[in-house]
């Protein structure tokens, strides 16, 4: 039987149970029902219809069982994991997919080496950049592999580095060996982590508005901005390389970025045929970067370009006092000296902030991914993506002595971005850009972890790529993470003084403009506080915490704005009603009046056209 011809069984069955449903509703009191009650009937988003007498819960609903929002997670993501990982491998995805592969392998790898160093200077050689890409390599391929949203791509982030390196001084303050006491920290927080997601706790994040979304997403990708361009500013303040080094790293820096944000926009222009634009946009940071790497190693004798470095030697950074790197297993009870049974406790407090650090950041970037904006149609799963992170990957990292890796917010919105196929929608108050169509799939993802892996092995060749081109992709990635921020597109306004000039929001048409200002002043507040909370290694300690507060502000803010006015400020944009409403009827079939309805159809396609008039 057809699979159309199932799909219309199944709706006449349901037809007629409704209708028995229905009839038995109208029988007198007393009279007896012979017929079975009808079951409810379900639309998932697979497309099937099936009979459910259940009620189903939102993916941040509290469903008042234990695990129960991870076994509803559990039961949404299933129907999809085969075209999971068939989806990136079809005729019209498997060039998207392969650009993006090509794409987020340099753009996951150059954070895992950037904040490798970091990690190497402020933990005084606990762990660096061979541990960072390891850590990288596994978190990923797990998450990728077992997740509920596939698309977010885990990797370390500025938040994460600040406060291991808090820890790090936690376990010097009491004379305790730092990997042991770091062993001990991580297993606490995947014990954290797992309770939060079997007792539903990520259905707190409803509470969460896009007044948080917008600072936490705008805070990470001004770390990217900002660590993409101060290195190039350094060459010329330092004075650790030549005018002329420094000039050239400055040029490969704007080529790279120019050209990538160029090529992304090159399928809207007339040049060429469609295939050969579709192809430029496609692969621009992938063009950009080996053409910027071509560019320098033509002038490399002349100048002094700093290169990627990549550890070829496969063994931990970490040297004993004997002269020998420690194993890769970590011992919790002690290295080079026994570990006090008072330390594992001493483990409890760090272990809280990075749990809930590692709860918003999880949290945080799920919730931007799966904006309605974005055009999803699978399903998330946020109590689901939050178990994997305790029970695989923070274990992982604990035994191996690795670096935490959680979902970064600029790789997994550039993800999105990438496999992303975009349509200009005309609206009477200007042009919006809107997804048409979305790969959404988990190989991707797998695959370029795997690659991220396989980079330990790649060094001869990595060592080509000039540090100023990686800082060109930094810095797109975060100018391109920027889109679709209301946070940043209200603070341009502030460069905007003809009133004449402003875009037409919605949230403008209806407010006065000086709400709008006051607004995303507070908005701007919070997030220099978060970066200076960051910055600041005496208050990265209260990092999380004050970003977990970002919801409390906001539910503040009722005091100082109208509810109309929140909503207006705080909410998506509203799609036009009266296209909504012709979709809604279009997509919307009467299962009540199938046959009619089928009848019609089948009389208007059998019905002779009429012939065209000629003039």
């Amino acid at each position: 039987m057809p699979p159309h011809s199932k799909l219309e069984a199944q709706v006449r069955q349901c037809r007629g149970h409704f209708l028995a449903h229905r009839e038995c509703r109208s029988l007198p009191t007393g009279t007896s029902r012979n017929m079975s009650e009808a079951a409810g009937v379900l639309r998932i988003q697979s497309g099937y219809i099936r009979s459910s007498s259940t009620k189903d819960l939102g993916p941040l609903e509290f469903t008042g069982k234990i695990a129960g929002g991870l076994r509803l997670d559990l039961r949404r993501r299933a129907p999809f994991y085969g075209s999971d990982w068939t989806d990136a491998f079809r005729p019209e995805n498997f060039q998207k997919s392969l650009s993006t592969i090509l794409y987020l392998f340099i753009a996951a790898l150059a954070p895992a080496i950037t904040f490798g160093s970091r990690f190497l200077d402020g933990t005084n050689g606990q762990f660096g950049v061979l541990e960072m890409i390891v850590s990288t390599c596994i978190s990923g391929m797990l998450f990728s592999t077992f997740a509920g949203q596939p698309l977010s791509i885990l990797g370390a982030t500025g938040p994460f580095l600040a406060y291991s390196l808090v820890c790090y001084d936690l376990a010097v303050a009491m004379d305790l060996e730092f990997m042991p006491y770091y062993f001990w920290v991580c297993m606490w927080c995947s014990l954290f982590t797992i309770l939060v997601s079997i007792f539903d706790l990520c259905a707190l994040m409803k509470h969460v508005t896009m007044f948080s979304e917008d600072i936490f997403a705008g805070l990470i990708s001004l770390i990217f901005i900002i660590d993409g361009v101060l290195p190039i500013i350094r060459n010329f303040t330092d004075n650790q390389m030549s005018l002329t080094s420094a000039m050239f790293e400055t040029l490969l820096f704007v080529y790279t970025f120019g050209l990538a944000s160029y090529l992304s926009y090159f399928r809207r222009t007339p040049w060429l045929i469609r295939g050969a634009r579709n192809l430029m946009a496609n692969f621009a940071v992938t063009i950009a970067l080996v053409s910027a790497s071509a560019l320098a190693a033509i002038y490399s004798t002349e100048t002094n370009l700093r290169m990627l470095t990549v550890d070829a030697d496969f063994s931990p950074s970490l040297t004993l006092a004997t002269g020998e790197k420690r194993n890769w297993i970590v011992n919790p009870m002690g290295i080079e000296k026994d570990f006090p049974l008072w330390g594992i406790p001493y483990a409890i407090l760090p272990a809280i902030g990075f749990a809930v650090l590692g709860y918003l950041d999880q949290n945080l970037t799920s919730v931007i991914v799966n904006r309605p904006s974005n055009g999803l149609q699978k399903p998330p799963g946020y109590h689901l993506d939050l178990f994997i992170r305790g029970a695989l990957t923070l274990p992982a990292c604990a035994v191996l002595g690795l670096p935490l890796s959680v979902a970064s917010t600029v790789p997994s919105i550039t993800h999105v971005i990438s496999l992303t196929t975009y349509e200009v929608k005309q609206l009477p108050q200007g042009e919006r850009k809107v997804p048409a169509k979305v790969v959404e799939q988990r190989a991707t993802n797998f695959l370029i972890h795997v690659l991220i892996g396989c980079a330990l092995f790649m060094a001869p060749a990595l060592k080509f790529l000039p540090r100023a081109v990686l800082q060109g992709v930094f810095f797109y990635m975060g100018i391109a993470s920027l889109t679709g921020n209301n946070l940043f597109d209200r603070m341009f306004l502030w460069l905007i003084w003809d009133p004449a000039k402003y875009p037409q929001y919605h949230y403008i048409q209806k407010l006065p403009i000086k709400r709008v200002h006051l607004y995303t002043f507070v908005q701007f507040i919070c997030l220099g506080i978060l970066y200076g909370l960051k910055e600041i290694k005496e208050t990265a300690v209260v990092f999380p915490f004050f970003m977990a507060s970002l919801a409390v502000i906001r539910k503040a803010m009722r005091f100082m704005f109208t509810q109309e006015e929140l909503e207006l400020l705080d909410g998506h944009p509203a799609e036009d009603p009266d296209e909504a409403s012709m979709v809604e009827q279009v997509e919307q079939p009467d299962i009540l009046n199938l046959e009619p309805v089928k009848e019609s159809q089948e009389a208007a396609a059998e019905a002779p056209e009429e012939p065209e008039s000629k003039l």
